[in-house]
């Protein structure tokens, strides 16, 4: 039997109010050849009722023996993938009938990407569109120097070479987050880009992981970026890790104090990489540029003392020498 060219994978936890559109937005894809992962995590809703309600001889149904968690569960539909190419569905977010026919298109013209993603808008609980969308204009070249900021890639929209994932996988013990460290561990092997083409609708609702789980989320991130860190060559103290986390965030100053503390921490990033060379020394220069711009915007200290701070930083000879001299890119 002829192995598919793709496999989705749908991990499902007590999803019976959003299951089946998800289901249905996949078996209604215009690229016909795949296999449709559906791994039920312990629900104890009707979730298993309504996955079964669909006769389709595409849909693998799998169940855990008990709830093992994302990273369990991600891992377990790589493992059970007969794909070329692999996607994740979140069981509540819809995607586009045409998003696997325009990501593997581009992946197989593209050679050198491992991962492509796509632009974003939002849905509620009820399928109504919300306002605003998640546009990621950055390019590939500039999208690593981004991770070390902020993530970049939403995992619904996201469409993989299985060979990504040779000696990596989901880290246990980073569910919520588990998506931005296996990213940045691609990154480091392959290209990755954002299509500016709106194929995911992503659904925003009181249930959802980012809304129950933020300060678990918070923690994760910092130990994720205490690993980018170590790998640009700093071990991070916790006040770093959060000043960091203050940049991420787009958090409103209020005094001094941290603002020159966000200054010196910019600049130990753009000294060790400088040393180190692991990023494009342009090309994070104008994204620090960006953040420490960003980060003035939110100053709320009227006073002469923060106006020089912000616009007598010598951050702005460093990256400006840094971007002059070997080329500026976008600022995504």
């Amino acid at each position: 039997m002829t192995s598919p060219s793709l496999s989705v994978i749908i991990p499902v936890y007590n999803a019976q109010m959003f299951i089946a559109e998800a289901i249905q937005s996949i078996l209604n894809q215009s690229f016909n050849d795949f296999e449709l992962i559906i791994i039920d995590d312990g629900s104890t809703d009707n979730s298993r009722q309504i996955i079964q309600s669909f006769n389709d001889k595409r849909i693998n149904y799998l169940k855990n023996d008990a709830n093992k968690g994302i990273v369990y569960t991600r891992n377990r539909g790589i493992s059970e993938s007969k794909g070329e190419f692999i996607g994740m569905l979140d069981a509540d977010d819809v995607a586009a009938p045409d998003k696997f026919k325009i990501q593997i298109d581009f992946l197989k013209k593209n050679k050198e990407f491992g991962m492509v993603g796509s632009w974003v808008k939002f849905i509620d609980e009820n399928g109504n569109k919300l306002n605003g969308k998640w546009k990621l204009p950055a390019s590939p070249e500039t999208i690593p120097s981004w991770f070390l900021f902020k993530n970049y890639f939403l995992q619904s929209a996201v469409l993989y070479r299985k060979n990504c994932f040779n000696n990596l996988s989901f880290t246990k013990g980073f569910d919520i987050l588990e998506d931005y460290l296996i990213w940045y561990q691609i990154l480091k092997k392959f290209k990755a880009r954002n299509l500016p083409k709106y194929l995911i609708n992503y659904r925003i609702h009181k249930g959802g992981v980012t809304k129950k789980h933020d300060d678990e989320r918070r923690d994760k991130e910092k130990k994720v970026f205490e690993i980018m860190f170590r790998d640009l060559g700093i071990d991070t103290t916790d006040r770093e890790l959060d000043i960091h986390l203050l940049i991420r965030e787009g958090a409103i100053i209020t005094n001094h104090e941290v603002l020159l503390e966000i200054e010196k921490w910019l600049l130990k990033i753009v000294f060790h990489n400088n040393k180190n060379k692991i990023y494009n020394q342009a090309l994070l220069s104008k994204v620090v540029l960006n953040r420490w711009m960003k980060v003035c915007s939110n100053v709320r200290i009227i006073n002469f003392q923060a106006a020089k701070i912000c616009l007598a930083s010598q951050l702005y000879r460093i990256l400006l020498k840094n971007i002059f001299i070997t080329g500026g890119a976008d600022n995504g």
